[in-house]
């Protein structure tokens, strides 16, 4: 029995261990944002994108989630101004994906830290933010830290 319960703990303190290696917070895009939930009358086909949608009424300045370079900039009729960030985190390489600017403060190969401004949006415009480990699509909200407001999401 002894045997059993020292193997559970030692399972659950690796498991424990794990899960905080890959749980990092990032800040926040923008400051005072708020999650915009996706339609709820949308016909649904294809199982939904990995990112999320965030606005803010009175900020303007997109920043940083991270330390990173940046590897593209984009320029679309769909989505606006966009802004591809590699970033190393805990030895892994993520991709963070920004859309829906109207104006880009970096370029190509610009070296960005937190909260690092990257571009503009137009007050209660919406940017939306995609991550990736390497080419894995990964749930931006459960690292983000936007004062709450991704509470419930």
């Amino acid at each position: 029995m002894k045997v059993k319960v020292a193997l559970l703990v030692f399972f659950v303190g690796i498991s424990f261990a794990h899960a905080q290696q890959n749980s990092f917070p990032l800040p926040c895009p923008l400051e005072e944002a708020t999650v915009v939930p996706p339609p709820k009358n949308a016909v649904k086909f294809d199982e939904p994108d990995l990112c999320v949608v965030l606005m803010s009424i009175p900020d303007t300045v997109v920043k940083s989630v991270g330390t990173g370079r940046i590897t593209n900039t984009e320029n679309t009729e769909e989505s606006g101004l966009g802004v591809v960030l590699f970033a190393k985190i805990n030895g892994k390489d993520f991709y963070f994906w920004y859309t829906g600017m109207n104006k880009l403060l970096v370029k190509r190969n610009d070296v960005v830290k937190p909260g690092t401004p990257i571009g503009y949006i137009s007050p209660g415009s919406k940017i939306e933010l995609t991550m990736y480990e390497f080419e894995t699509p990964v749930d931006p909200i459960k690292f983000l830290s936007c004062k709450g407001v991704l509470k419930g999401f």
